[in-house]
C-alpha cells in the first residue's frame, strides 16, 4: 500500500494498492492455495464441538391422524400441486421461548441473523474440567412483521418487529420453572448524555466531511471521521415462553439470510404456488391481518443447560449450493 500523508490537508491519499498471496511462495497461485484445503484444528473443534442437534419435527400432512377427518387423516392437507416446488409440513405443538425487539436499522442493520443478547438466560462452560452437559436444538425461526409509528414523539417512524423462535427440548417441557432473561431499561440521565453525543458527533462528522471532497482521501489518525451514523439500539425488548400450538406450513429452500432481499421474492413464490395455485389459506397475523411468513435458521443451534436455560448459540457455515435454510408461510389448518 503505497500513501501521500498531505500535512498541509492533514489527509492520506492512497496512490498504488498491491495485493500478494500469503505463503512461502507467494507467487505461486496452486501451493498457495493448496496449503488452505485440509482443515485445522480449530476448524474441527467448531464443527464438532456441539452434540447431535434436536430437530424440530416435521411430518408428511397426509400421515397425520385428525379427529376432524372421517377418514382419520388430513386428506385436505395433501392437495399440494404436481408442479409446486414447495415443501409442504405438519409441526405438532411445540414449548418455545419467544425473544423480540423493535429494530429501525432495516436491512443493512442485520439485526435478525443472530440471537439477541436478552435472549440468553446463562452461560455454558465448554472446555475444562467444569465444561457443562448441553442439549441443541434447530431451526431457529425468525419472523419479520411492519410496525408503524404513532408519531407520539420526534423520529417515531416505527420499524420492524423481531421474533425469534426457539423450541425448549422435551426434557425441560415438563419443568415446573423455566428461567428468564435479566433485562435492565436505560435511565433517563443516560439517554439525555447518548442524545447529547449524538449531536456533538454529528456536528463533528459535517465539520470533518467538508474538509475533502476527494472520494479517495482518508482522514489521518489525529482526526477521525465516521464513515456512517452508529446504528440506533433496538427498543421494547421481551422475552417470554409460549405453547406454540399445532402449524401447517409451506417451505422454499434459501441459502442466505432472513433479511437478505431474494427472502421478498422467494415469499411472493411461495404465496403464489401455496395459496393461489394450489387454493391453500393463508394463517393471518392477529395484528397486522397480513399472511404469516417465517424464516427458519437450520444452519444455527441453540444450546440449552440441564436447567433448561439458553446458554449458547452456534452458527455454522454451509455452501451456498446446499440451501439448507427455508422462508415458509403458515396455513390454515
Amino acid at each position: 500500500l503505497t500513501v501521500v500523508d498531505d500535512k498541509a490537508s492533514n489527509t492520506i491519499t492512497v496512490v498504488k494498492q498491491e495485493d500478494r498471496l500469503d505463503g512461502s511462495s507467494p507467487m505461486d497461485v496452486v501451493s498457495s492455495l493448496s496449503s488452505q484445503l485440509s482443515p485445522r484444528f480449530w476448524d474441527i473443534y467448531h464443527i464438532g464441538m456441539t452434540p447431535s442437534t434436536e430437530l424440530d419435527p416435521r411430518f408428511d400432512p397426509s400421515l397425520v391422524t385428525s379427529p376432524r377427518s372421517s377418514s382419520g387423516k388430513l386428506a385436505k392437507l395433501s392437495k399440494k400441486g404436481l408442479f409446486s416446488s414447495y415443501k409442504l409440513s405438519y409441526l405438532p405443538p411445540r414449548l418455545v421461548t419467544q425473544p423480540s425487539l423493535l429494530d429501525v436499522n432495516g436491512r443493512s442493520g442485520r439485526t435478525a441473523q443472530a440471537l439477541p443478547n436478552h435472549g440468553f438466560t446463562t452461560a455454558i462452560k465448554t472446555m475444562g474440567p467444569n465444561k457443562e452437559f448441553f442439549v441443541p436444538v434447530s431451526p431457529i425461526e425468525v419472523t419479520i412483521s411492519k410496525v408503524l409509528g404513532d408519531g407520539s414523539s420526534d423520529g417515531d417512524v416505527g420499524g420492524s418487529l423481531i421474533t425469534w423462535t426457539v423450541p425448549l427440548p422435551p426434557e425441560f417441557a415438563s419443568n415446573t420453572k423455566l428461567p428468564l432473561p435479566l433485562m435492565e431499561e436505560e435511565s433517563d440521565v443516560d439517554e439525555e448524555v447518548d442524545a447529547n453525543d449524538g449531536v456533538d458527533n454529528k456536528e463533528n462528522s459535517e465539520s470533518l466531511a467538508n474538509q475533502s471532497n476527494s472520494p479517495i482521501t482518508a482522514t489521518s489518525p489525529y482526526s477521525r471521521r465516521p464513515s456512517a451514523p452508529p446504528p440506533k439500539p433496538p427498543t421494547s425488548l421481551q422475552c417470554s415462553y409460549s405453547l406454540r400450538p399445532a402449524r401447517l406450513v409451506a417451505t422454499l429452500p434459501y441459502a442466505g439470510n432472513p433479511q437478505d432481499e431474494a427472502v421478498t421474492d422467494l415469499r411472493r413464490k411461495l404465496y403464489q404456488q401455496a395459496v393461489e395455485q394450489d387454493g391453500f389459506k393463508p394463517k393471518l397475523d392477529p395484528v397486522t391481518k397480513r399472511p404469516i411468513f417465517f424464516f427458519w435458521m437450520n444452519d444455527a443451534k441453540a444450546c440449552f443447560t440441564r436447567q433448561g436455560g439458553l446458554g449458547m448459540a452456534v452458527y455454522e457455515w454451509r455452501a451456498e449450493w446446499s440451501q439448507s435454510n427455508e422462508v415458509g408461510i403458515e396455513l390454515d389448518l
